[in-house]
C-alpha cells in the first residue's frame, strides 16, 4: 500500500513539473519580434514629465480654498462682504445657538 501511494505521489509530482514548464507558463522572450519590440522601446526618448492635472498642484499645502474660477469668485465676495452689507450681524463662533 505504501509503495502504491509513493508511486502515485512521484507520478503526480513528475506530471506537475512537466506542465509547469510548458510554453504557456514561460513566454518566449528571445523571439525576433520580441527583441525588435524591446529595442524600439529602449530607443524611444524619455520626453517631459507631465504635471498632474487639477488644482491640487496650485493649492498651498493644507489650503482649503481651491484655485478654480468659482473658488476665486467666492473669496472675492467674502472679502468685500463687509462693505456691501455694513449692518450684517457678525457670526458667533461656537456652533448652533440655543
Amino acid at each position: 500500500m505504501i509503495k502504491h501511494i509513493t508511486v502515485t505521489a512521484v507520478a503526480f509530482l513528475a506530471a506537475a513539473s512537466v506542465f509547469a514548464q510548458s510554453a504557456e507558463n514561460q513566454p518566449i522572450t528571445d523571439s525576433k519580434p520580441q527583441v525588435r519590440a524591446q529595442a524600439k522601446v529602449a530607443a524611444k526618448s524619455q520626453g517631459k514629465v507631465v504635471a498632474a492635472s487639477g488644482d491640487t498642484v496650485k493649492t498651498a499645502e493644507g489650503g482649503s480654498i481651491g484655485t478654480d474660477k468659482a473658488a476665486v469668485a467666492g473669496e472675492k465676495r467674502h472679502e468685500t462682504r463687509d462693505t456691501r452689507k455694513p449692518n450684517r450681524r457678525k457670526p458667533v463662533p461656537g456652533g448652533t445657538p440655543n
